[in-house]
């Protein structure tokens, strides 16, 4: 009887434990759960658009991503399941999140119990895996949800390895595998999950196991190994950009400024708090995590290098990524943190009185910086709600208008129409309005403001024409400011109501009143000449400028034969190409003639042959941007 209600409070406690690091994780990242979609989530979300067939779903869900990552769970077949149900609806997703995590919380708390024997020790590895500031990114942005799977994958194959060292039933073996194997489609990092197993085997198995739980620990590696091997056959590691593998001596630079990261949040004084401060709580916060370590080793207990470990491995594979450091890839390594803090709790009187009061000084550094962290990060994917629904109310009172936005921020521009917010709702035609360019930064992955910002002459002819509207956020919605515009603008952009643009797209309908005879009727965005045609564009004011042009030709055309690209303008020829297969895709570059320079407007005369001669018609080529560059 006595034993009963012995495990029966055992359980309580424990659940009352759980329950406490629930809620304070609920409580730090409240605003997470209002957060909504922002810069990369259009990308995935986008994915639903083009999925039509079986074949398109299996693209969607495996081919590689731009950066060669392939995450079917944590990224696709999340977003195309999670939509596909939703729509836009972000609480689903952000709910998601939050369960995860807790589930995470609740495998942590088991391991440290496990290793420590202590339930408090197991409450205080979530509380300080909790309370870092680097989970408000995982914990607002859909697109990091793979931060919080993969640690499920990783800690649930660990609890399997952890039970079957314990009772060596095989069931508990295979079933570590599978976890382990299906934890590759949430994050790469799952690759170091050996590494994790091995150091359980190796520091916390009883040493009459030892051996034997290390070797099997050990065999995981060709899964890894044979994974990397695949994946890297099927994306290859990116050299240059952001995401660029440099294997150098800079390893150990990005290693100290993530441990810097985990003691001290790296938006410490970015939130008002004092400099001094910050480096007294990092040194000691150092100070205590070193001397916890010797003191176990000194006393033989290697249990504590489990956590050192799981830092040490989860980390790496970041290490390489000298030029994209980011917080948010402390996610899983501060597991081990939490882990190795949590040994503290298991000792002396004198030892859990000082891990308490480094773990109070810990969660009161860290909480309110990943609470306004959270706050900041939920106001900005709000800016961006404002903004993307507010274009589809839009486009819904105005159908077939173009909209131009004005006013945009920067940083609103990057987290939305710098990254395609509008097509998962399938409207293309959104833009800014001119002059937007200037204050905003063009960075990788962002699209070039060049394809989204209207020039004055074609943004003013659209909108007197009555094929465009003008809006501009105010608040919590979009305010329609065409009139106004349409008055300020002629002022703001002298000529622009007269003359040509500078840059043409002549499948785009916008553009259609620059084109001259010889050209077939627009479909899908694109549009076919003829053997001739003429377009409108701009006259340059000064030298030294050319003229690109940007074109499509079928497969079939160039194996018949070559083609001969010629343009001229009033009369005066420009230059000749030739186009031969297998360059279907083209883009050519010709210096403009002194003599065209200072004319108002250039009448371009584009000749190409031979043709191909289909249905009666005659097809030349497609043609994309044609501009005028530096």
């Amino acid at each position: 009887m006595m034993a009963g209600g012995s495990s029966r409070a055992i359980r309580i406690q424990n659940w009352v434990l759980w329950a406490v690091s629930v809620l304070f994780m609920t409580a730090l990242y409240w605003d997470g759960l209002r957060a909504w979609f922002i810069a990369d989530d259009f990308a995935w979300l986008g994915l639903l658009r083009g999925v039509h067939n079986a074949d398109d779903l299996f693209r969607a869900m495996f081919e590689p991503a731009a950066q060669g990552t392939i995450r079917p769970w944590s990224e696709r077949g999340f977003f195309l399941l999670y939509e596909s149900l939703f729509g836009l609806d972000a609480l689903p997703f952000r709910l998601t999140a939050f369960a995860t995590f807790a589930l995470d919380l609740t495998l942590i708390s088991w391991i440290a119990r496990r290793l420590t024997g202590s339930r408090i020790a197991g409450f205080a590895a979530a509380l300080i895996w909790t309370s870092n500031a680097a989970l408000a990114t995982a914990m607002t942005w859909s697109s990091a949800w793979n931060e919080l799977l993969c640690p499920l994958f990783l800690l649930s194959a660990l609890a399997f390895f952890v039970r079957y060292t314990e009772t060596g039933d095989r069931r508990l073996w295979w079933a570590q595998i599978g976890v382990f194997i299906l934890g590759f489609g949430a994050l790469e990092i799952n690759v170091v999950y050996p590494a994790i197993a091995l150091a359980w085997a190796l520091f916390v198995v009883p040493a009459e196991r030892r051996g034997r739980m290390a070797l099997r620990a050990a065999a995981l590696f060709p899964v890894s190994v044979l994974y990397f091997a695949l994946h890297t056959l099927a994306a290859p590691l990116p050299k240059t950009g952001g995401y660029g593998v440099h294997v150098d001596g800079r390893i150990f630079h990005t290693l100290v400024l993530y441990l810097k990261f985990s003691l001290l949040p790296q938006d410490w004084t970015a939130f008002g708090h004092q400099a001094w401060l910050g480096k007294a709580i990092l040194i000691f916060g150092a100070v205590s995590l070193v001397a916890l370590v010797a003191v176990e080793l000194r006393a033989g207990r290697r249990a504590v290098l489990f956590g050192v470990a799981w830092y040490l491995a989860t980390i790496s594979p970041v290490l390489i990524l000298p030029d994209h450091i980011t917080d948010y890839y402390l996610t899983i390594p501060l597991a081990g943190l939490g882990t190795v803090a949590s040994v503290g709790f298991s000792g002396s009187p004198v030892r859990r009185a000082w891990a308490a009061v480094a773990l109070a000084l810990y969660v009161c550094t860290s909480a309110p910086v990943a609470r306004a962290a959270t706050k900041w990060h939920q106001q900005q994917s709000e800016q961006v709600r404002v903004l993307v629904l507010g274009v589809e109310a839009a486009h819904q009172a105005h159908p077939g208008k173009a909209i131009l936005l004005e006013g945009l921020t920067p940083a609103l521009y990057v987290n939305s129409i710098g990254q395609s917010a509008l097509y998962p709702l399938e409207i293309d035609e959104v833009y800014l309005t001119p002059g937007s360019e200037k204050d905003i930064e063009v960075t990788g992955g962002v699209a070039d403001t060049a394809k989204t910002v209207l020039e004055p002459e074609t943004a003013i002819h659209a909108i007197n024409a009555g094929q465009a509207l003008v809006y501009r956020i105010a608040g919590d919605h979009l305010r329609n400011i065409t009139a106004v515009y349409s008055l300020t603008a002629p002022a703001k952009f002298p000529g622009s109501e007269t003359a040509a643009p500078a840059r043409v797209d002549p499948g785009n309908r916008l553009y259609a009143w620059t084109l001259g005879s010889g050209w077939a009727k627009p479909e899908d965005g694109v549009v076919w000449m003829r053997g001739r045609a003429w377009i409108q564009i701009k006259s340059p004011s000064q030298p030294g400028w050319k003229l690109s042009l940007e074109g499509f030709l079928q497969g079939e055309q160039l194996k018949a034969a070559p083609r001969h690209l010629r343009v001229s303008a009033e009369g005066i020829e420009i230059g000749t190409t030739k186009i031969s297969d297998p360059e279907t895709t083209f883009q050519r570059l010709f210096p403009l003639p002194d003599a065209l320079v200072g004319r108002k407007t250039l009448n371009l005369e584009i000749q190409i042959d031979p043709v191909t001669r289909k249905g009666g018609e005659d097809y030349g080529a497609l043609f994309g941007k044609i501009a005028l560059v530096r």
